[in-house]
């Protein structure tokens, strides 16, 4: 773990924009953890409020520790120092202490609370502080050998659950009741949990992209879209399925057809080196040559996953909005008839130097499952 720590520090301060390098970097959660501490830290989730961490250049690690959490956080002790603190009085005189010694430090501020950047303030008079956000995103974007394993661990999990996830369908099953099966058999299978609340909504609820799901009976000739993922120590997975109850009528068809065949349009362009805008419109410009369709993809055409599921979204400016080689994303057109049904067909995929990698293996043709 001291290797991969230091390979994440060197990487982190060699994306830090601006003429002025802090000496070191500060992360801190208050009431829950920041993804930022995890990656720096290598460690594979837990609570850790109230804890922090700060590194160097040269990869020297100190972790700041509640009495709480002192135990678990013992296990970072082959690469970092530890400091330990029974109340806030403490913790501050020990944050002090130590940070004081800087007069350039670098944090995320998208993460940390106004108050407890007040709270710095009043600890540290004299030293200056910098935002190292668009460092840590362009740091953890480009994922390293060891990331991309977990996450192909977390799509494994979440392809077995898909595969097996139409064995459950019976008449009178509710949402809440096939989202409940998912979450449990995620774990059979290894996860540690969902990687965010597993969504299941039959149509015309599939119809909003968010859905939140709910009592709602199945009936034959629903469509059912379930949208879940895997957390597998410390990542996870994210993909949608839409599956059918009945015979489809020519439009449901054409629609499910529509969506599979733009998802598989916008996997063949991805690449390395290739513009993000222009595969989304390429995509977009297809779901809208069907009229009925027109403008019925109403979202983008993926995110990037990692530590969170929304791990610093997509290549966005800081990548001058491209595709590079070690970037793991989704992939999910949809098309969305209010009052009537969504259809999405999510996958995460691997960017590689001359194609990408499709990491969820799910069936996703069409398929009619009888209840």
């Amino acid at each position: 773990m001291r290797e991969i720590v230091k390979k994440r520090i060197e990487r982190i301060f060699r994306n830090v924009d601006g003429t002025r390098i802090p000496e070191c970097i500060f992360i801190y959660n208050r009431d829950r953890v920041d993804s930022n501490f995890l990656y720096l830290t290598g460690l594979k989730g837990g609570v850790f409020e109230n804890c922090g961490v700060l590194c160097e250049q040269d990869g020297t690690v100190t972790i700041f520790s509640t009495t709480l959490e002192e135990e678990i956080l013992r296990e970072a002790e082959d690469f970092a120092q530890l400091v330990v603190y029974k109340n806030e009085k403490e913790r501050n005189e020990k944050l002090s202490r130590t940070l004081s010694a800087y007069s350039c430090i670098g944090t995320t501020f998208g993460s940390i609370s106004h108050s407890f950047y007040i709270n710095l303030r009043e600890l540290l008079d004299d030293t200056h502080l910098i935002d190292v956000d668009v460092a840590f995103q362009k740091a953890r974007m480009i994922k390293s050998d060891d990331e991309i394993a977990l996450i192909r661990n977390a799509c494994d999990i979440a392809s077995a659950v898909a595969d097996d996830f139409p064995q459950y369908f019976e008449r009178g099953a509710t949402e809440a009741d096939l989202a409940t099966e998912v979450d449990y058999h995620m774990k059979k299978t290894g996860a540690a949990r969902s990687a965010f609340e597993t969504i299941v909504a039959f149509s015309p609820n599939n119809s909003k992209p968010h859905y939140s799901g709910g009592h709602v009976a199945l009936k034959p000739g629903d469509t059912v879209l379930l949208d879940f993922g895997a957390y597998y120590e410390g990542y996870v997975s994210d993909i949608t399925r839409t599956y059918l109850t009945g015979e489809p009528d020519v439009q449901l068809k054409k629609c499910y057809e529509t969506v599979l065949h733009a998802q598989r349009m916008a996997i063949d362009l991805i690449r390395d080196g290739v513009n993000a805008e222009k595969v989304e419109k390429e995509v977009k410009r297809y779901i809208d040559s069907h009229e009925r369709f027109k403008h019925r993809f109403i979202h983008g055409l993926g995110h990037s996953i990692g530590l969170t599921v929304h791990d610093n979204s997509y290549p966005g400016p800081e990548f001058d909005k491209t595709f590079l080689e070690g970037m793991v994303l989704t992939v999910e057109p949809g098309i969305y008839l209010p009052g009537k049904y969504g259809v999405r067909i999510e996958d995460d995929v691997l960017v590689t130097s001359d194609s990408c990698t499709v990491l969820t293996t799910a069936r996703k043709e069409l398929e009619v499952n009888e209840i």
